[in-house]
């Protein structure tokens, strides 16, 4: 069982969802050190609500342009310098906007690569870190096909690949960092508002149709199976978030060296 007695975490995200629904369950553990926030804009009122639920976590912000490598890598800089060392990274940044491939790719996967790697200095006990665990928020179509959502899903499907690749046994041995992927089923969240607007193309009535009249979770729900799985410290896992349900996602070898 993780200990997050103090622990410094990182949550890149925003101030709704999954995602922000961990940061509040995440401020019940009274022996936190701090939390950091990056994101683009600010939301002064949740982040009293925040700081207000543990007065004894520092909770601070961070301003973060994630189609911007410059920005990522300065604002990780920052904040890695005021904690020391990062012992948690949370990547929950997610956008469905199929129409939109730049945006979609860019901050489903490539600002969460960059993310990782501007925080991996500060983690990695090799250089300035103590070890960690680098969380990475996927979707069950980074597992599955998604025909209405192909770019998200492709997206989703290079967070998967990126996360396992990081958590190979060899990397893992050096820099004490373990990485794990979380793949919410259909969740109850702004993203899931205006769906027909987001498709990849107009050949998905059908399947839009049929995701609109399933069963979902609540986002409080889905956040708390997520820190359940990150708290089992299993490297290279991958876990199914589905009906407020947690099942570990296996994979099949198809190739090996």
């Amino acid at each position: 069982m993780f200990d997050w007695t103090g622990k410094n975490v990182v949550f890149a995200g925003g101030f709704s969802g999954i995602g922000f629904q961990m940061m509040h369950q995440l401020m019940q553990r009274e022996k936190l050190k701090m939390m950091g926030i990056v994101h683009r804009m600010e939301n002064a009122e949740m982040m009293k609500k925040l700081q207000a639920e543990n007065p004894s976590v520092k909770v601070v912000f961070m301003q973060m342009n994630l189609m911007d490598k410059m920005s990522i890598e300065q604002t990780m800089k920052k904040m890695g310098q005021m904690m020391g060392n990062i012992d948690v990274l949370i990547n929950c940044e997610d956008v469905l906007l199929d129409k939109d491939v730049a945006t979609t790719i860019g901050v489903n996967l490539t600002s969460m690569i960059y993310v990782t790697m501007m925080a991996m200095p500060y983690m990695d006990k090799t250089q300035m870190g103590l070890g960690g665990m680098v969380m990475n928020m996927s979707s069950v179509y980074g597992l599955e096909p998604a025909p209405a959502f192909a770019v998200y899903a492709a997206a989703k499907h290079g967070v998967m690949g990126f996360t396992r690749s990081m958590a190979d046994k060899m990397i893992y041995q050096k820099t004490g960092v373990m990485f794990m992927a979380m793949c919410p089923g259909l969740t109850n969240t702004e993203m899931m508002m205006n769906l027909r607007d987001n498709v990849t193309w107009h050949h998905s009535e059908q399947m839009v149709e049929a995701i609109e009249s399933a069963k979902r979770q609540m986002p409080e729900e889905a956040a708390m199976q997520m820190i359940k799985g990150m708290e089992m410290m299993k490297n290279g896992s991958m876990w199914i978030v589905d009906k407020g349900q947690l099942k570990e996602a296996m994979p099949q070898m198809h190739w090996q060296m």
